[in-house]
C-alpha cells in the first residue's frame, strides 16, 4: 500500500491581544502581543500517493467527498466551503496521483482556529509527500498566506503559531515579523487545564466579519476603533504578566475585560442569549469568560474554579449547550510517516 502521510496539529483558545495579530494593525499599536494556549481539539491530515494523476478529497467532518482528474484540474467553483484545502492541494501537493483525508475535531466556527490549524496539518502533510520538510516558520506564511487567499481578507497570525509549536504562547508582532515564546511551564499549565472549561454554542453567523470590521473602521481612521485597539493591547500585556506570575484570578478577570471591550466595539460580537448564559454562569461560579475568535457565537470559553465544573456543566447542558473536551496541548504539530 506504501506510506500513509499522517499530520495533526491543534487549535486554540485566544486569551488576548486577538486581531492585533493581523497585519499591519500591529504597527500602530506597539508593543502588539497576543496570548494563546493550545487544546487537543486537532486536525488531522492524511495523504496517500496513489496510481495515475487523479486527486480524491475525503473531507470527514465537512461530510464531502470530491475527484479531480488532476492537481491543475482542481476547482472549488460549486464547493465554496472547500476552497481552502482546495487551494493547499493546487499550491502544495506533487503532480501526481493522491488520496487525501481531512478532519478537525473542533467543531464548525468555533473560534478556536480550526480552519488555520488544518491549514498547517495539510501543508506540513504535502511538503512531506513532495520530499520535503519544510520548517514551521515556512509552513506558518503558506498556512496563513493560502487561508488569506480562500477567505479572501486580512488574516492574523496567532492561530497559525499554536498550531505549530501548542503549549502556551505569547506572540509578539514587531517591525521585523512574528516572534513566538513559550509561557508558562508544564505544571501550570496543567493547573491552568484545571480552571477551564469549553462551551459551543453552535456556528456564528458573522464569523470573520467582525475582525474584518474593526480592520475596516480602523483605517477610516474611527477614534473609538483606535482606542479599542490601544486597550486590547494593554490588556494582553497585562494578561502576559498575569500567566508570567501564574496568577489564574488574575488571568480570569482579564479574560473578562477583553471580552468587554470588544463587546462594546462591536455588538455583533455578542448576542442577548450570549450575554444572559455568561451571565448565568459566572452567578454559579465562572470567574472568566469570553467567547473565542471574532464572536457572534462559536465556542465559549471559561475559568473556573474546579469545585464548579460540575454544576457550571450542568448548567451549560440544560441551556442546550454542548461541552468540549479541553486539554492543553503542549506538542503543537506532529507529522509521521506509516508504512502500510
Amino acid at each position: 500500500m506504501g506510506t500513509l502521510i499522517v499530520a495533526s496539529a491543534p487549535t486554540r483558545i485566544d486569551f488576548a491581544g486577538g486581531t492585533l495579530d493581523i497585519p499591519p494593525l500591529h504597527l500602530f499599536h506597539q508593543p502588539a502581543i497576543t496570548i494563546n494556549v493550545a487544546i487537543d481539539l486537532c486536525a488531522e491530515v492524511q495523504v496517500r500517493r496513489r496510481a495515475g494523476r487523479a486527486i480524491r478529497l475525503f473531507a470527514i467532518d465537512q461530510r464531502r467527498q470530491l475527484l479531480w482528474p488532476s492537481r491543475d484540474k482542481i476547482s472549488w467553483t460549486r464547493e465554496p466551503f472547500m476552497e481552502l484545502v482546495a487551494r493547499l492541494i493546487r499550491s502544495l501537493a506533487p503532480d501526481t496521483g493522491l488520496d487525501i483525508r481531512t478532519d478537525c475535531r473542533a467543531p464548525a466556527g468555533a473560534g478556536t482556529g480550526g480552519s488555520s490549524a488544518l491549514a498547517v496539518a495539510a501543508a506540513a502533510a504535502l511538503s512531506t509527500t513532495t520530499g520535503r520538510r519544510s520548517s514551521k516558520a515556512i509552513l506558518i506564511e503558506q498556512a496563513r498566506s493560502i487561508e488569506t487567499q480562500a477567505i479572501h481578507v486580512p488574516t492574523g497570525y496567532q492561530d497559525y503559531y499554536a498550531a505549530a509549536f501548542g503549549g502556551a504562547s505569547v506572540i509578539e508582532y514587531g517591525l521585523t515579523g512574528a516572534r513566538r515564546t513559550a509561557i508558562g511551564n508544564k505544571a501550570f499549565l496543567a493547573d491552568l487545564e484545571r480552571h477551564l472549561l469549553l462551551l459551543y454554542l453552535g456556528k456564528p453567523r458573522f464569523s470573520g466579519a467582525n475582525n474584518w470590521e474593526l480592520f475596516k473602521r480602523h483605517f477610516d481612521g474611527d477614534r473609538k476603533t483606535v482606542g479599542l485597539f490601544e486597550a486590547l493591547k494593554e490588556n494582553a500585556i497585562a494578561m502576559r504578566d498575569a500567566f508570567l506570575r501564574q496568577d489564574v484570578a488574575g488571568i480570569a478577570e482579564l479574560l473578562n475585560r477583553d471580552w468587554e471591550i470588544r463587546r462594546r466595539a462591536l455588538p455583533t460580537m455578542s448576542s442577548p442569549t450570549i450575554d444572559s448564559l455568561i451571565r448565568a454562569l459566572r452567578r454559579r461560579g465562572a470567574l472568566g469568560a469570553r467567547i473565542c475568535g471574532a464572536g457572534g457565537g462559536g465556542c465559549l470559553a471559561l475559568v473556573i474554579g474546579p469545585e464548579a465544573r460540575a454544576r457550571l456543566t450542568a448548567l451549560a447542558e440544560s441551556a442546550g449547550v454542548r461541552v468540549l473536551p479541553c486539554s492543553v496541548n503542549m506538542r503543537g504539530l506532529v507529522v509521521r510517516r506509516v508504512q502500510e
